[in-house]
């Protein structure tokens, strides 16, 4: 018999809805994240400002941890955003309809991190929310 589980934020990057500014060409991630009782999860992104800088563009995804502490980076990852504001998803666990570029049929482990990467001269990318929901 299974038990339905309504979806839940697992990670906000904004505060209490209020989306942030990124900027300055680099790497950042989450921190751990608990998957333990997960078995499916879906990764937001969404830019509302229009993103300046030369060339920016904006990598966002999905890392899971084995038992070993060993990470994999990018097992599900958003399409790259550009110049314009827009939004992305990617979803990932064990009730995918179909594998695609921004999703798969996964087994969760215990724990994972949101990462993202801003890239180009001066990047910047204003009102940006990124979210993982999982149930």
């Amino acid at each position: 018999m299974s038990i339905y589980r309504p979806a839940r934020v697992l990670w906000n990057l904004s505060d209490s809805g209020t989306p942030k500014s990124l900027s300055g060409a680099g790497s950042a991630n989450s921190g751990q994240i608990n998957l333990i009782s997960i078995s499916d999860v879906w990764l937001a992104v969404t830019v509302v400002g229009t993103p300046t800088g030369t060339t920016p563009t904006l990598d966002v995804g999905l890392d899971v941890q084995d038992p070993d502490g060993n990470w994999y980076p990018t097992v599900a990852k958003i399409t790259q955003l550009t110049t314009t504001a827009g939004r992305g998803s990617a979803y990932i666990g064990l009730h995918m309809p179909n594998v695609t570029s921004t999703s798969a049929a996964l087994v969760l482990p215990s724990y994972g991190r949101v990462t993202w990467t801003l890239g180009g001269t001066n990047p910047v990318y204003p009102q940006t929310s990124i979210a993982l929901m999982g149930r």
